[in-house]
């Protein structure tokens, strides 16, 4: 998330003309002073969260960071309306996040399940909308996640956001490739984990998973299955060349940070936290953290180390170009044959195909895959 670099004066010096009769449509803490209670504590709310002119009938904070800390200056009253004016202004400043109260939680899951599932619900909103609209949002959520891991809110509105995904995903089997079509290709850990969601979700609906409070929970753990990587040193996970043995040891611990993390949080379910701990086990027993045999890593692991290494391959990184989508599943069908689950390869090129952002084709593919069985 983005701090605001600018005074406060500068901040709140708007000229409020939105509201009917000129009314003032964002509080000025110079009438209104900040906040200092030591004992408030804020949470984020990504500003991707909060469309325009959609009843936001909470407190809206923003941090201003000091030499004694960062303070927060309260932005929007309950009772006034975030214009698309101020949005943008709010962007045009850097600004894209602000901040809740602990006692305004509730306020702000209800108003996040109701407008996302309203715009999502809606007959006249297309799908490539809908899809933008789920896209954005989750991304933006995930990012804030892996700043403040701590934040009950952030998790349980991605829980919310997955939600959404899954009754999205499985209203309609071509939704999948739809997402697709819109996934960055540089790679960041924010992105990529709502890739691995969106392609993970779509291969658990095709291998028969059917119930929706199971499906939530495991895209959950899907989604936040790096989130132990938000404890991992930046210069590591940048880092374009080899790794050094200390190096790799503290990479290879973010599985296990994940869990210490998310376990906390109770709608973290043993299922979700299972995938965040074991996503980098192998078949063949040689991954970590704990070398399990394949009998022990499950399905829905399994789909997980599957997208989440097909997703990094066809990204963009500093270091390398992105790979073809045709490209990606060969080199895993060919160099990974002992490690990944081939069924679950052979069932993400169905899923992917008939083409996907590479423009690859899923029947060409498969039948390639299929000349050589693989475990």
């Amino acid at each position: 998330m983005h701090f605001a670099r600018h005074s406060a004066d500068e901040l709140f010096s708007f000229n409020d003309t939105d509201t009917p009769g000129g009314a003032a449509m964002i509080a000025d803490p110079r009438s209104r002073p900040a906040d200092t209670e030591e004992t408030a504590v804020f949470h984020p709310a990504p500003l991707a969260t909060l469309p325009p002119d959609s009843e936001a009938h909470f407190e809206l904070y923003i941090a201003i960071p000091g030499r004694s800390g960062v303070r927060y200056h309260l932005y929007k009253s309950a009772n006034i309306e975030l214009t698309g004016v101020k949005r943008r202004e709010l962007i045009a400043k850097g600004i894209d996040t602000l901040f809740i109260k602990e006692r305004d939680i509730e306020a702000y899951h209800t108003f996040v399940d109701k407008t996302i599932g309203k715009m999502l619900l809606s007959a006249t909103t297309p799908p490539e909308k809908k899809s933008e609209i789920l896209y954005t949002t989750t991304s933006a959520i995930v990012r804030s996640t892996f700043e403040r891991p701590d934040s009950p809110v952030l998790v349980n509105t991605n829980r919310k956001l997955m939600a959404h995904s899954v009754a999205l995903l499985a209203s309609e089997p071509a939704m999948v490739r739809t997402m697709a079509a819109l996934f960055a290709l540089d790679y960041s850990l924010y992105t990529h984990s709502v890739h691995v969601a969106v392609l993970g979700t779509g291969l658990l609906l095709e291998t028969g998973h059917k119930n929706e409070e199971e499906l939530r929970d495991l895209s959950l753990g899907l989604l936040l299955h790096d989130i132990g990587k938000s404890r991992v040193p930046t210069y590591i996970l940048n880092k374009p060349g080899m790794l050094s043995v200390s190096e790799l040891k503290q990479l290879e611990r973010h599985p296990e940070h994940g869990v210490s993390l998310m376990q906390c949080h109770q709608q973290l379910v043993p299922m979700a936290l299972e995938i965040i701990h074991d996503h980098h086990e192998k078949l063949n027993g040689n991954g970590y953290p704990r070398r399990l045999p394949s009998a022990r890593i499950s399905l829905p692991t399994r789909i997980c180390s599957v997208v989440d290494i097909y997703d990094a391959l066809t990204s963009h990184r500093s270091y390398k170009p992105a790979m073809r989508g045709f490209d990606a599943m060969t080199f895993i069908h060919q160099r990974m044959s002992q490690e990944l689950d081939g069924e679950m390869l052979r069932l993400l090129a169905y899923v992917m195909g008939p083409s996907n952002r590479s423009g690859v084709y899923a029947s060409q593919l498969v039948k390639k895959l299929q000349e050589q069985p693989i475990m």
